[in-house]
């Protein structure tokens, strides 16, 4: 076999993978659905008991958002003397206790550490104070629907359900990437419905998500937390649901491009680091379907960046041989180059509808999975980051 047919079959080969991988996750929510159609689905048991809960938001300097987070758990729909809010102060600096000590009450509960420990370490220690037998955590820049904890704590009359995600909805107007972020979420939430349905869900959100408390166990350090926690319930053999009318309302969650990579960045590291910690859950002969979702989804949904980058050299290569290969470089090449075009030009002119729609999709879907790379390669290298300040300012 000479040189040319060795580099031919390479790329055939680097070709054929980064395709399959690509097909795969885009192609997740029919699969998903597929699955569901051929099996039984599960008859959801819900109970109009009202249990004691504990809202845990841990907060780094957020004395800006903490005054709203109170009053909006106080403005909550649920009964006042079956409903807590513990604030966990990560060591911060800006006086925050200040704020939410002019608040103490019986509902509002202040705890601290001295120094910066990071989230995971405040969640663990914040969970020691919880009266409640249903733990809802949440965010500072987080403000939940009236009715979100009545969604929320109605799974739990189902025995077999350990854990609740609720779903975030970015209230923010006006922000360059407000519309594409929209976007993932919307996709990432009709995964989390699909799921649902016929088992667990295989990804979190830690902006509004309940457990029971004799189920939660403490959470490492350099991992994800909403992704660990939902991990460990259906470790434990119980299911972790998703309840769509849990409503929280969020800021966009990325504020720049610099914002965005270091966020995916951690995202992705710390969840691959969790899915390693419990990485029994990949074992189909344990876990069943779960197993492949959790693989499809959080392991394979990480590798997309290198599918994209053997898809893009492979495709010029054979680009002369293949017309398939040579319609699919005319593709990337145009949407790389829109991409590149929202961040010289549209993102800094009067909004075209369409064409700034477009490109900023583009653009968020480059910068995430470049974000997401880094993380992957943090992973593999093992330079997680335990302890991280949050962005939230403008």
């Amino acid at each position: 076999m000479d040189m040319a047919d060795g580099g031919n079959q390479i790329a055939l080969a680097a070709f054929a993978v980064s395709l399959a991988g690509i097909g795969t996750f885009f192609l997740n929510p029919l699969l998903i659905a597929a699955g569901g159609f051929f099996s039984r689905g599960i008859k959801e048991q819900y109970s109009d008991t009202l249990p004691m809960v504990s809202i845990v938001t841990v907060v780094r300097n957020g004395r800006a958002l903490i005054q709203a987070k109170i009053e909006n758990a106080l403005a909550l729909d649920y009964p006042h003397d079956k409903l807590e809010l513990i604030i966990y102060s990560d060591g911060s600096t800006d006086g925050i206790e200040e704020t939410v000590r002019a608040f103490t009450c019986e509902q509002v509960r202040f705890c601290s550490s001295a120094g910066h420990e990071g989230k995971n370490a405040g969640m663990n220690n914040a969970v020691k104070h919880c009266a409640g037998e249903i733990i809802v955590f949440s965010d500072a820049d987080a403000l939940f629907e009236k009715d979100a904890l009545r969604f929320l704590v109605r799974h739990f009359g189902d025995p077999d359900v350990g854990g609740v995600c609720g779903s975030r909805v970015i209230a923010e107007k006006g922000h360059s990437l407000s519309k594409p972020q929209w976007s993932y979420i919307k996709f990432d939430t009709l995964i989390k419905s699909l799921e649902s349905k016929s088992g667990s869900i295989s990804s979190n959100d830690g902006k509004i998500y309940a457990v029971r408390k004799n189920l939660y166990r403490p959470i490492p350090d350099k991992v994800t937390d909403d992704l660990f926690v939902a991990l460990s319930i259906v470790s434990q053999k119980r299911r972790f649901v998703f309840e769509p009318e849990a409503v929280t309302f969020v800021r966009t969650p990325s504020r720049n491009m610099e914002h965005e990579v270091e966020r995916r960045r951690r995202i992705v590291g710390g969840s691959l680091n969790g899915i390693w910690l419990m990485r029994e859950l990949l074992n189909p002969f344990k876990f069943g379907i779960f197993a492949v979702r959790l693989f499809i989804n959080k392991v394979l949904r990480r590798m997309l960046p290198l599918f994209l980058i053997m898809l893009f050299f492979s495709s010029l290569y054979l680009s002369c041989k293949i017309l398939l290969a040579a319609l699919l470089f005319l593709f990337q090449a145009a949407f790389y180059s829109g991409a590149f075009s929202y961040y010289l030009i549209f993102s800094r002119i009067k909004e075209i509808k369409i064409i700034t729609k477009t490109t900023a999709l583009a653009f968020y879907f480059c910068i995430g999975n470049y974000g997401a790379l880094r993380g992957c390669m943090d992973f593999l290298m093992g330079n997680q980051v335990g302890k991280w300040t949050p962005t939230k300012g403008v």
